[in-house]
């Protein structure tokens, strides 16, 4: 019964919050003071779900969805506190549609997945250093939009580009920070995979090795062009979406395939 109450209050506030904001951004207008107290409840009320469905009597339940689930919730910590920090409306207008549909599917898609970390060590951090990398390239993605469409504005209908936007360059410099913090999070996780058991290796889906690789060997190139060729702009942000959709595809298409293809 608190799953759903939770869900259907977690889903309102999202979509209450969007609708909100996208009308007083839309009017160049900034959302008022009530923004960040009904986002950091929404928020609490995101992680309580995500550790109620992931947390139980047989072990940690790593479906499709109740991963997706964390992930957006990591996503939206990192949002509130650039909501906190730099009053970034923007992110909520990409973030929050995001969010409201993971929580629709976990809600409406239940999958079973249980492992047992007690005292896995490495399996954990693998798992965890994961999870926050993904969420933070998830954000990466987002942000490349708005660095797309900012640009874009620019070059062809200034006159039509909203204040509450800020500055291209700022944006910039805060794709980058994203896109650095979660390579260096990939590649810990990546670099963990040595040490798991030689049974988890062995139940890899072999796309998911390959696009995982794909994609970390995309945001390598990316990181070495920007930090000693100079590479920004649009070019950077097409790159990076690139080496997330990847990576999304790569560990969620893996799941997708394992969960409803091969179990059915």
């Amino acid at each position: 019964m608190i799953l759903h109450v939770l869900e259907s209050l977690i889903f309102i506030l999202y979509s209450g919050l969007f609708i909100y904001t996208w009308r007083k951004l839309s009017q160049d207008k900034e959302p008022g003071s009530p923004t960040l107290p009904i986002f950091v409840i929404a928020l609490v009320a995101h992680g309580y779900l995500s550790y109620l469905h992931i947390d139980g009597e047989q072990g940690q339940n790593l479906s499709l969805f109740n991963i997706f689930l964390m992930t957006t919730w990591l996503s939206m910590c990192l949002v509130g506190w650039n909501l906190y920090r730099h009053r970034a409306h923007s992110l909520l207008l990409v973030s929050l549609p995001i969010a409201a549909i993971s929580v629709l599917e976990v809600a409406l898609f239940a999958g079973s997945s249980p492992i047992a970390l007690n005292g896995k060590v490495f399996n954990l951090l693998h798992i965890l250093s994961g999870v926050a990398a993904m969420s933070i390239l998830l954000l990466a993605a987002l942000q490349s939009f708005l660095v797309l469409y900012l640009d874009n504005g620019l070059r062809h209908h200034p006159a039509h580009i909203h204040q509450w936007l800020g500055p291209l360059q700022g944006m910039e410099r805060y794709l980058i920070q994203l896109l650095t913090t979660g390579f260096v999070l990939m590649t810990i996780s990546l670099s963990l995979v040595i040490l798991l058991p030689g049974e988890l290796k062995a139940a890899q889906v072999v796309h998911k090795v390959v696009l995982t690789s794909t994609s970390w060997v995309v945001l390598a190139v990316l990181m070495y062009g920007r930090y000693v060729q100079g590479w920004r702009g649009v070019f950077a942000a097409k790159w990076s979406l690139v080496g997330v959709f990847l990576l999304l595809l790569g560990y969620f298409g893996s799941k997708l395939v394992i969960e409803f293809l091969i179990k059915n």
